[in-house]
């Protein structure tokens, strides 16, 4: 998802920065795990003024942002074979794959701490992968439209319309709301915690009536989820 970013200069170089407004009385600058640095100004701070303070902030930014670039890691590349950490709903399972005869059916179930895949092509990782995507498209079709209803719910006296939802696979978003009026969510984000899809799914739903990331955004995102950030950070650490 898209965030309102602000940039400042210092030295030769940017910071750049996420901004959000609330109902405190000062200004508060956070650098997370991801080296993402997150604003939170009064509701009635000039921009001026709020990149002035980041500015004054700036040297420390940059010595939290390179201490937490060095525990960067890569993401996974996984191999699809037996032994290996995969994540739904943000519990992490062992891949248990069995190869089966011809003419038995292909499965993939969770049972206990194993995902085990049942396939007549134990070899091929490839098709392996196919199957466990499948799963996971499968799982995530019935858990979001399961937690996209409950948010609309909860969402009723903001007088939030009922966009279509559908499923679309994005490398670098978990989810957006489009131009022809439909919430977008990535697959991959059944992954992890519910409390994640549901902050990406309110996102969305945000969007319905504030279609950029200003202000208004901001201070309806704040009233229907108070804890979005700590929910978006979580998402990001994990990604």
């Amino acid at each position: 998802m898209q965030t309102n970013c602000h940039t400042i200069s210092y030295g030769t170089s940017e910071i750049a920065f996420n901004l959000t407004y609330s109902d405190r009385e000062t200004l508060e600058i956070a650098v997370y795990p991801d080296q993402a640095v997150w604003v939170t100004a009064p509701d009635d701070a000039s921009l001026t003024d709020i990149e002035e303070k980041v500015r004054k902030r700036a040297r420390w930014i940059v010595k939290q942002k390179r201490y937490f670039g060095r525990f960067e890691q890569t993401k996974d590349e996984f191999e699809y074979i037996s032994g290996e950490t995969h994540r739904y709903l943000g519990r992490q399972y062992r891949l248990k794959v069995i190869q089966i005869e011809n003419g038995e059916k292909e499965t993939v179930k969770l049972k206990g701490q194993f995902l085990r895949i049942c396939t007549r092509q134990k070899g091929n990782t490839r098709h392996t992968k196919e199957l466990l995507d499948r799963w996971y498209r499968n799982h995530a079709t019935k858990k979001f439209n399961e937690r996209f209803d409950l948010c609309l719910q909860n969402l009723q006296k903001y007088d939030i319309p009922t966009p279509e939802l559908q499923l679309y696979k994005m490398d670098k978003r978990w989810g957006s709301y489009t131009a022809s009026g439909k919430v977008l969510l990535n697959p991959d984000l059944v992954k992890h915690p519910t409390y994640c899809i549901d902050y990406v799914i309110v996102h969305e739903l945000c969007h319905t009536k504030y279609p950029h990331h200003d202000k208004k955004f901001y201070q309806l995102l704040n009233t229907v989820l108070p804890d979005w950030q700590k929910r978006k950070h979580k998402l990001e650490r994990f990604s």
